[in-house]
């Protein structure tokens, strides 16, 4: 095989680069920025809170089915609205804290996709002038 020297190189290693891009991060990098910043981080947000609500009512359901036995007997002795105080503030902590790391995930991937078609950009504009 021989090595490509001379301007021509360059620009064939610039537009491999391109393709590859196009062809595995970029799709992702697209999508995501068809969206504003704003838009995109909150609808994800908003998918993981109701994710979390979800995984929530399951892990509650799965601890009242573990517990039926003591629950059942306590029922009556039991202070209903300290009770229901606790598992809001539960609630209200798990989805809190599932919402907080969404946005900084969110956040993130949005920033990650900008400066990669931010680059991928200059590269066309560079193979446009060459």
């Amino acid at each position: 095989m021989r090595d490509f020297e001379g301007p021509d190189s360059e620009k064939i290693m610039l537009m491999t680069r391109m393709a590859s891009f196009e062809q595995e991060e970029g799709k992702r990098s697209f999508r995501i920025c068809n969206f504003f910043r704003s838009d995109y981080v909150i609808l994800n947000v908003v998918k993981s809170v109701v994710s979390s609500t979800i995984a929530f009512a399951l892990l509650f359901g799965l601890y009242i089915y573990y517990n039926i036995d003591s629950l059942m007997q306590e029922v009556y002795s039991m202070d209903l609205i300290k009770t229901g105080r606790s598992v809001l503030t539960y609630y209200i902590a798990f989805v809190g804290v599932s919402a907080l790391i969404s946005y900084v995930v969110y956040s993130f991937r949005y920033d990650r996709a900008k400066k990669n078609l931010k680059n991928y950009n200059a590269a066309l504009k560079k193979l446009e002038k060459s």
